[in-house]
């Protein structure tokens, strides 16, 4: 990709603790750590980390070892909560946090967050489904 589109271009979401499908590695924290090491020989124009799993069986700091090692733009995701994220940006841990189902069930997620909330709460049993039901039917803040 990057001989097509050029480094600057091309970015690379990772999910070091993700056990979906039963994907696991043994040293996680290893792997990933050295990975990020190396990409920094592709000036990516970011890579992007889940900090977390999903099913909740692997676990583990992710973002403090590969930050250690990456040079270059990094962003985390995964239920953060918008003060988490202002933190962990402040800190210098991670250059932006991106928003998955917090935007998904907020669709005016930027002005919830300069508000101070309050936030819808994401229902997962209508993720992946068919239809518009938990896509494009969280309620708008009012006016």
């Amino acid at each position: 990709m990057i001989a097509v589109w050029g480094a600057g271009r091309v970015g690379l979401r990772v999910s070091p603790l993700n056990s979906f499908n039963d994907m696991r590695d043994s040293d996680p924290i290893g792997l990933f750590t050295w990975l990020a090491k190396r990409l920094n020989d592709y000036s990516l124009a970011y890579l992007h980390v889940m900090r977390g799993d999903f099913a909740n069986q692997q676990h583990g700091d992710v973002l403090i070892p590969i930050r250690e090692q990456y040079e270059g733009i990094l962003i985390a995701n995964m239920g953060y909560t918008p003060e988490e994220a202002s933190a962990a940006i402040g800190a210098g841990m991670v250059d932006a946090v991106a928003f998955g189902t917090l935007f998904l069930a907020n669709p005016d997620l930027p002005t919830r967050i300069r508000r101070g909330g309050p936030y819808n709460t994401p229902d997962p049993s209508t993720f992946y489904t068919p239809g518009a039901k938990g896509y494009n039917d969280y309620p708008f803040l009012p006016a």
